[in-house]
């Protein structure tokens, strides 16, 4: 039972609750778009080059959206025409909406506004009674009441205060008068097809919700197992645990007229079953943004700590920091990651100036990450240098070969030593490595050359070099070898077999780099051409810096250790 189950949960993937409310039927919607088959009478707005079409690039449920582009002006938007006969002066509504932009590093304001037509001389009026801010890549919830006014042919439009940026939108409803507020229902989570029961029919309800595959409606407040009003692997992974240890997982039920629901589980921390890599990189796509929380970035607990360790590879003592998170036990067994520097850079270069530990204990404290320890790792592994080698040593392939001895350094010295000394599972599914510049390099050779240890591998603006290149520095880069030191690796080699994708291959660059240029772009495109799944994030007129790491880091610490 348990195998057949831990199969069935191949797939974790993420939604937000609050735009993916299914429509109750006491609500009785006089207008329900969810663009799965069509436009559903919603029309561009504007002229020129402004349209509206389908588009399976990102949904806030199902598998489609609208996808509003070419806008040239800020009114110019999606609409409809108020033609029912219940849009009558006087008469109040709810309109609801799902939107996300891609395009704008700060947040966009986003307006409802119905237009209606003059008479004689006085001209068309606008009626703007709603507004929300949409950072870039999340999905957001406009919701507002609005009686209809006097005036002759409304039209219902979605348009931004200023910005004409691209946008996308799902889930419009517009429900009829004293339909907003459906009765309550009685709260069990876990009992996501409302059976009144929790079993693995709700776990197949939720798995298929999560992957798109929306055939049936699902009781979003019982399927928000952590209760953070958004449904992702996390909820899944939850749900999974209880119907597998229903002894271990305790809940009390309560009446909904808000999620607030009280849970507890006792159930070990740990991944569960094993996604898909394609289907679940589809997801943490979707969910990439440029939009980290301020509350995320900052205030971070935990402890950071130095240690030295027997490199076998350099033969002498190698320093590196550990990050444990401010409840830290023996008692209890974590996720690793391992975080790498930049070039010439050292195990105190990523400590600060990232938010990589105040992401860490902030996510890990709101339970949007599994529970992980970080070690900050010193990449150059040279018999000759105790340290990283000073700008003096140069760029060149002597160089480049040192720091893929890391490989060596990492596998037999470092991570034993971390086994050894701290509480932590082992196994790709448990291990993630991220880096920056040339620790994105390394992360992406690393998890290329040794699959079988690094399930999660995040790379931001990873310097060239694995692969033959030329660039600034160095004119004639060979590529990195293979594990074997027997050949240097070609674009071909940029694969894995069967089986041994990681879960999440992340790769992000700025579109202004002035130190590795398009190269983080190029590795993407060699893994596409390849056939191997990836996430990729473009940073617009990002330079060589944290505007890419950050963000990333942020996406990845909420996905690694859940597939």
């Amino acid at each position: 039972m348990k195998k057949a189950l831990s199969a069935l949960l191949a797939v974790c993937m993420a939604a937000t609750l609050s735009t993916a409310f299914p429509a109750n039927a006491a609500t009785r919607p006089i207008v329900s778009a969810d663009f799965e088959s069509g436009l559903d009478g919603w029309s561009a707005r504007g002229s020129g080059g402004v349209k509206v079409e389908l588009t399976s690039d990102v949904s806030a449920s199902g598998s489609k959206s609208a996808a509003v582009t070419g806008r040239t002006d800020s009114w110019n938007g999606i609409s409809y025409a108020l033609t029912d006969s219940a849009f009558q002066p006087g008469s109040e509504f709810l309109i609801k909406a799902s939107i996300m932009q891609r395009d704008e590093l700060a947040p966009v304001k986003f307006k409802a506004t119905v237009q209606y037509d003059g008479s004689g001389m006085g001209g068309a009026t606008y009626d703007t009674f709603a507004t929300v801010d949409v950072a870039a890549g999340m999905w957001t919830t406009l919701a507002e009441t609005y009686t209809i006014k006097e005036g002759s042919n409304p039209v219902l439009y979605f348009e931004t205060d200023t910005s004409s940026c691209d946008f996308f939108i799902d889930n419009i409803l517009i429900t009829a008068p004293g339909g907003e507020v459906p009765p309550p229902d009685p709260v069990l989570p876990g009992d996501v097809d409302g059976s009144g029961t929790v079993d693995s029919s709700d776990v197949y309800a939720l798995r298929d919700y999560l992957i798109g595959k929306n055939v049936r409606e699902i009781n979003v407040t019982n399927a928000d197992m952590d209760q953070n009003s958004t449904l992702n692997a996390s909820d899944l992974t939850l749900l999974k645990r209880r119907v597998l240890n229903p002894g271990k997982y305790t809940t009390t039920t309560t009446t909904a007229t808000t999620v607030t629901t009280t849970t507890t589980t006792t159930v070990n921390p740990g991944p569960g079953g094993h996604a898909d890599p394609k289907e679940y990189m589809a997801e943490v796509s979707k969910a990439l943004t440029l939009n980290v929380p301020d509350n995320v970035k900052s205030g971070g607990s935990g402890k950071v700590t130095h240690f030295e360790y027997m490199s076998k590879k350099a033969g002498h003592n190698k320093g590196a920091n550990v990050w444990l998170p401010e409840d830290y036990s023996a008692s209890k067994k974590y996720n690793v990651l391992y975080m790498n520097h930049g070039i010439f850079g050292d195990e105190g270069s990523m400590t600060t100036g990232w938010s990589v530990t105040e992401m860490a204990s902030n996510l890990i404290k709101s339970g949007e990450a599994e529970p992980f320890i970080i070690i900050f790792t010193q990449m150059y592994t040279d018999p000759n240098v105790t340290g990283s080698p000073s700008m003096m040593t140069g760029m060149n392939m002597d160089t480049m070969d040192h720091y893929d001895d890391f490989v060596f350094d990492l596998t037999e010295s470092l991570m034993p030593y971390v086994e050894e000394h701290w509480s932590v599972y082992t196994g790709r599914d448990h291990t993630a490595i991220a880096g920056f510049s040339m620790g994105g390099r390394e992360s992406i050779y690393c998890g290329l050359v040794c699959p079988d240890k690094f399930g999660y591998v995040c790379a931001a603006s990873p310097a060239p070099g694995i692969v033959p290149a030329s660039d600034n520095f160095i004119r004639n880069h060979l590529g990195s070898y293979n594990l074997e030191r027997t050949r240097r690796l070609t674009d071909a080699d940029l694969k894995f077999n069967s089986g041994d994708t990681p879960y999440i291959l992340m790769i992000g660059g700025g579109t202004n780099d002035s130190v590795v240029g398009t190269f983080p772009k190029q590795y993407h495109q060699i893994f596409d051409s390849n056939g191997v799944p990836n996430v990729w994030l473009e940073v617009q007129g990002a330079d060589h810096d944290n505007r890419v790491g950050t963000p990333m880091f942020y996406t990845f610490f909420r996905y690694m250790f859940k597939a």
